[in-house]
């Protein structure tokens, strides 16, 4: 399995992830993600608090093929003798105890058979707890050691505040959220420095943050997807100004959108099933599109043939909405067609047109005879006439969608660094 996508866009802090106004819009992200990634993967968290992805699965019975071992991971606690990880239900009620429950509907927040079939259906990806507060210890330590922050605070108090960082670590095995919050502000009062609280917190809190947001996607080697809510974290703690090289930095982010494509619009997406989602992640412009940036993509040309398979998948999905908005039955091509199509090219200019020539279908094992030949020009009007007709269709359907005030956009971009990131910029 490649590695998963941590699909931050189920964060709390995210409304689109509890907000049960943005039920739709939230369905049309995820299925946005699932189109353009091969595998997803939530946190324990995620999967309890993220009301509407819950709903969904309560709601829709179409929508809940999502649980589905190879598409959908989820990053889960364990402790001793819990191997396995610490079961949903039991993360729900430690959330509800702690009174960091989102859903203000009780019902639906203590609901078990939605928690169980996660658990059951999904791959579970066990991690220790120890991992992540290691983790979030060491960059938090890192991230104020750095020049930038004696920059922004002074020498003196990035010295005060790094001493009293490693004093809890001392204390207490390590750092905790809470501690950056409001245990040091309290030990600077104190101290007599309440005034550096006073004037830093903002920017304790975030820095503090960075190494928070960026956990679960370190620890379980995942690629993130993240909003702009989190992408002041990622790159405080990624310091990208630090880890940019030569060949990357000539490359643009790669955009997974366009204003010409469908594939965008999250009405437009609305229409989809998951059941359409997976068909289209059946086809080979899905595979080729997945394959080319399953990996690092650091030169002009790698970035170019990625652009051509996106373009590529895109039409077929535009294709694919357009189908069902006609009420038509969709399909993906198998690829037989398009490549029976070369086939004959190849005989045609290759000059073989002997009386009784047979050609060998490397298809489907048959033969094709002289005749088949000359199908390569019919083949050519056909494709056009496709092409013009779905281009009308698309053009309608936009329209339709702007005299609706349908246009919100799913604005997508993935960034060419050693992680491959993407930022969703239309999230809120």
């Amino acid at each position: 399995m490649t590695r998963p996508s941590y699909w931050m866009l189920a964060d709390t802090e995210v409304p689109l992830a509890w907000d049960a106004n943005r039920l739709e819009s939230f369905a049309a992200y995820f299925k946005h993600a699932l189109l353009f990634n091969e595998h997803l993967m939530l946190s324990d968290a995620q999967a309890v608090n993220c009301m509407n992805f819950r709903r969904l699965l309560n709601a829709d019975s179409d929508f809940e093929q999502v649980l589905d071992k190879s598409l959908l991971s989820i990053a889960v606690r364990a402790t001793d003798g819990q191997g396995k990880g610490v079961p949903l239900t039991q993360v729900r009620d430690a959330f509800a105890k702690e009174g960091k429950q989102r859903s203000e509907v009780a019902e639906e927040f203590f609901r078990d058979d939605d928690l169980d079939r996660m658990m059951s259906s999904c791959n579970i990806r066990p991690y220790g707890y120890g991992q992540l507060r290691e983790h979030y210890t060491n960059s938090v330590l890192e991230i104020f050691a750095r020049e930038s922050v004696a920059r922004s605070m002074g020498d003196d108090v990035q010295a005060l505040l790094l001493a009293v960082l490693q004093e809890e670590c001392e204390r207490n095995s390590g750092l905790g959220r809470i501690f950056l919050y409001d245990g040091i502000g309290k030990i600077l009062g104190e101290r007599g420095a309440g005034e550096i609280w006073q004037q830093h917190r903002g920017k304790i809190i975030q820095l503090s943050d960075a190494p928070y947001v960026t956990g679960i996607p370190t620890v379980m080697s995942a690629n993130p997807i993240y909003s702009p809510v989190h992408q002041a974290s990622f790159e405080l703690a990624y310091d990208t100004t630090a880890v940019k090289t030569e060949a990357v930095d000539d490359l643009k982010p790669l955009p997974l959108y366009s204003d010409l494509d469908l594939s965008s619009y999250e009405y437009a997406l609305r229409k989809l099933k998951i059941e359409d989602v997976l068909t289209l992640r059946s086809s080979s412009e899905f595979r080729r599109f997945n394959k080319l940036t399953s990996s690092v993509v650091a030169k002009p040309g790698q970035l170019d043939d990625v652009m051509r398979a996106l373009e590529q998948y895109q039409q077929l999905i535009d294709r694919y909405i357009i189908d069902r908005h006609l009420g038509r039955k969709a399909r993906v091509t198998t690829g037989a067609g398009r490549l029976i199509k070369p086939l004959l090219k190849v005989g045609h200019e290759g000059g073989m047109f002997s009386l009784g020539l047979l050609l060998t279908d490397a298809l489907g094992g048959g033969l094709l005879s002289l005749a088949n030949f000359f199908a390569g020009a019919a083949l050519d009007v056909k494709t056009e006439r496709d092409g013009l007709r779905y281009g009308t269709e698309k053009r309608h359907l936009r329209h339709e969608l702007k005299e609706a005030g349908q246009t919100d956009l799913i604005s997508a971009r993935v960034h060419a660094r050693d992680n491959m990131e993407t930022l969703y910029d239309s999230a809120c």
